[in-house]
């Protein structure tokens, strides 16, 4: 028993010892985005990632876990460049007020869209907002209807941008049935919600509701946390909600039923990980770590589940020569994770985009003004989305 925890150890300090020799030299962010995108090439491996593969492939074996670990991109990145959530354990109740309000605001939402659905019978099947999730089936992929964006790479310490957008792009293509492509760098610049050394989803969110982002195509992402927020930037994809899973205590992961409940209601959920050495090598299979960890460090998005498997399907934003492909199409950048390892859970929040062919009631803007949140100038219904809907009539109109 000794001897295996020594040797347990021993791998531990060999798979950190040879991470560490990525930090020497951080990478620009152009460098950053090309070695993302690059895919290795492990006969020019540097010596420090073979040492690491090596030592990793020693734990897997020895603690009998069921995933694969290989030359991934990441590997030539510091982990603290890919992981860089920083989530306060206690925030003050002003920083969570429309979360709390979260449940009402997406309830009269909700109103709204059923009073809208009943003057236009047709529109539930043009938007296929009824998809079959079930909370109570043994798996589910939201990738499999055609509501995931697909993979991006991060090129700084953005993971918490990331996965706020990629969560909320989601939602957006549940609510309005189209895919589009949201600004990270308008949010990195704009929102107050961290820098490319760290941050979190809940300002982003409150942001989104507040205020809106700009396209991809009117901002892209260039890593660059220094800039000014640019003005006269349209900003059309806004929030109506958000709010934690767990609402009784956000600092703990919800359980199972509860996530999978809220993934079938908003669609995928942003969520915190705690990403170690053998997190930033995967490839394949269920990961699972018999490592005891106190927090997180890292932001990505649930997009499924796999009873069978004991898993959540997630996507991450280290580009697509990492991970996966969970097990549809041929697009990695995914990982099965196993239902409470390495804290995957924490801080799990959904996001309800706003639908674009009706304006919200008063009573949202009333709740709005009630609870002292700023209250956003809501646009006028947008005639393409309305026009692609076929949506004739408008409550009031």
């Amino acid at each position: 028993m000794h001897r295996h925890v020594v040797q347990v150890i021993a791998t531990a300090i060999a798979i950190l010892a040879a991470g560490s020799a990525f930090a020497q030299d951080p990478p620009s962010r152009e460098e950053m985005r090309a070695t993302l995108a690059k895919k290795p090439d492990l006969r020019r491996a540097p010596a420090a990632v073979r040492e690491q593969l090596a030592a990793s492939n020693e734990l897997i074996r020895r603690e009998h876990l069921a995933y694969k670990v290989g030359y991934t991109s990441a590997l030539d990145v510091p982990l603290e460049m890919l992981a860089a959530t920083k989530i306060p354990r206690e925030l003050p109740p002003d920083a969570l007020k429309i979360a709390q309000a979260g449940a009402e605001l997406a309830r009269i939402d909700h109103e709204r869209f059923e009073e809208v659905a009943r003057l236009n019978p047709h529109l539930l099947d043009r938007l296929k907002f009824r998809l079959a999730c079930n909370a109570n089936a043994g798996s589910w992929d939201w990738r499999k209807v055609g509501k995931v964006t697909p993979v991006k790479a991060q090129i700084c310490g953005t993971c918490w941008d990331f996965t706020a957008m990629g969560s909320y792009e989601a939602s957006y293509a549940i609510r309005n049935n189209a895919l589009v492509d949201t600004s990270e760098q308008y949010v990195l610049n704009c929102a107050n919600a961290g820098s490319c050394s760290g941050g979190w989803w809940g300002p982003v969110y409150d942001f989104l509701v507040t205020h809106g982002t700009a396209s991809e195509t009117a901002d892209p992402f260039t890593g660059n946390d220094a800039q000014a927020c640019p003005a006269n930037i349209a900003t059309p994809y806004r929030a109506t909600a958000w709010g934690f899973v767990n609402t009784a205590d956000w600092t703990k992961a919800p359980s199972p039923s509860a996530i999978k409940q809220a993934l079938c209601e908003h669609g995928p959920l942003a969520t915190a990980v705690m990403a170690d050495a053998q997190f930033q090598a995967y490839t394949g299979g269920i990961f699972s770590s018999n490592q005891a960890y106190s927090w997180i460090n890292h932001g990505i998005v649930i997009v499924g589940w796999d009873d069978r498997k004991g898993a959540w399907l997630i996507r991450n934003s280290w580009g697509t020569n990492w991970g996966e492909t969970g097990g549809y199409g041929s697009e990695r950048g995914y990982m099965w994770i196993k239902y409470g390892s390495n804290n995957v859970g924490i801080a799990t929040a959904w996001v309800d985009a706003a639908r674009r062919f009706y304006v919200l009631p008063d009573r949202y803007r009333e709740l709005l003004r009630e609870r002292q949140i700023p209250v956003p100038p809501l646009p006028d219904p947008d005639p393409l989305i309305r026009q692609k809907l076929k949506v004739i009539k408008l409550p009031g109109h």
